[in-house]
């Protein structure tokens, strides 16, 4: 006799290339797909650059929202979604689409907290936080990321560390070529979406303090709103370092710039457990990090990495520094970073962790 399989629909606001959304769009290669039916679903049409790898995989997916994303009008349609897929549980990812489907799904919530909670817009945090008892289960990204929680009411909590799966082949070639610099010159690399708390004008900064001159910064990322790009680049400017840092927007072939860096940095005020950081780690590349919500769990200070205080540029400019002065530590620093991933942060193991929090649920 055989028995139909759960039908499990993953739910995000948006499927842009971010952190979050890279776990389902990367992790659905080990999803357990003889044991359940995966649907994904998200509600803003302009945000759809990892859609097609995941029809690629075989997975349907589908926008519920409207031209103007979340609305009432899309949150019904995401119930409509719900029920037509016949679906045992949702899997809501980030604040706002988690609100939504507690709201409106009518069935099992499994939510997945991927930053500090009080990091979110006030909004946003309001509608978190009061509906959150409507959560079956509760996934935290990392220790800090769930202590932010700690009064949210809530069924069942895990902490189930985001991972990584990065090829061994990465291709670096021309990366230098494209940059137009030689050599002679040390690359380092910073991959993070231009939005408040992610440190671009803490990066800024850094790069102005940077006593040298034999140096570029590169930093990756799409833009929240219509001209924040160019608002950084012309604070970059008013900085006198739009030669050294460099700003190119969104690239899908962010992976190439991490694997050809000397040096990773991650400048933020605020982060869950950043994927970039487990991405970079997992190259072997010696990371410079504010010590921010998860961060120091994966970049121990002198062991994997160097970690420096949030909003201080000169403290992020002293730990670059160090780094490309010391090749030799720094190599050391990105082996032993790398072996950490490769032994706590695999990508298949998060999968399995949360597939086994889906049992639990559904088990009632």
């Amino acid at each position: 006799m055989s028995f139909a399989r759960p039908t499990v629909v993953i739910a995000i606001k948006g499927l842009g290339i971010g952190g979050a959304e890279k776990l389902i769009a990367e992790g659905a290669r080990f999803w357990s797909t003889d044991r359940y039916d995966y649907r994904v679903a998200y509600a803003l049409p302009w945000k759809d650059q990892l859609a097609a790898p995941l029809r690629d995989l075989g997975f349907p997916v589908e926008c519920f929202g409207t031209k103007r994303g979340m609305t009432p009008v899309a949150a019904m349609r995401f119930r409509r979604l719900v029920h037509a897929a016949n679906a045992s549980l949702v899997h809501a990812h980030l604040p706002a689409m988690g609100a939504v489907a507690r709201l409106v799904s009518g069935v099992p919530v499994v939510y997945t907290e991927h930053n500090i909670a009080d990091s979110y817009r006030l909004p946003v945090q309001i509608a978190n936080r009061f509906t959150y008892f409507r959560n079956r289960a509760v996934i935290a990204v990392s220790d800090a990321v769930a202590d932010s929680i700690a009064a949210y009411p809530a069924r069942s909590r895990s902490v189930i560390p985001n991972g990584v799966s990065v090829p061994a082949d990465v291709d670096a070639s021309g990366v230098r070529d494209e940059l137009g610099i030689d050599n002679g010159t040390r690359l380092i690399v910073h991959v993070g979406n231009i939005r408040p708390l992610k440190g671009h004008r803490n990066l800024v900064e850094a790069a102005a303090r940077l006593e040298r001159d034999d140096y570029l910064i590169v930093s990756i990322g799409g833009e929240k709103n219509a001209g924040d790009l160019q608002e950084i680049r012309g604070y970059a400017a008013a900085n006198a370092v739009e030669q050294k840092v460099r700003f190119l927007g969104r690239r899908p072939d962010a992976i190439r710039f991490m694997a050809a860096a000397e040096v990773y940095v991650n400048p933020a005020d605020v982060e869950g457990l950043p994927v970039s950081i487990l991405e970079a780690l997992s190259l072997e590349r010696p990371v410079v990090a504010t010590a921010v919500g998860g961060v120091p769990s994966i970049i121990r200070d002198g062991e994997t990495g160097l970690l420096v205080p949030p909003r201080d540029p000169a403290a992020l400019a002293g730990g670059i520094a160090r780094l490309l002065d010391h090749p030799g530590y720094a190599a050391e620093l990105g082996r032993k970073g790398a072996d950490l991933i490769r032994s706590q942060y695999s990508l298949e193991a998060m999968v399995r962790a949360t597939e086994a929090v889906y049992e639990q649920v559904l088990r009632g």
